[in-house]
């Protein structure tokens, strides 16, 4: 086994226009959904006082 091992780390390709704004376009849809969540869950109704 005297064949040398290729320790380099592999080549990445630079991410294209398209694959960034899908990559943060999904981030914000995921921020989105944890709000929506979040607004079903708390409890926020501080109106309707009766007089």
């Amino acid at each position: 086994m005297s064949a040398e091992l290729d320790l380099s780390p592999p080549e990445v390709p630079e991410p294209t226009l398209l694959e960034s704004l899908l990559r943060y376009g999904l981030f914000l849809g995921a921020i989105f959904q944890l709000i929506c969540i979040l607004a079903v869950i708390i409890p926020t109704s501080k109106g309707h006082e009766q007089v």
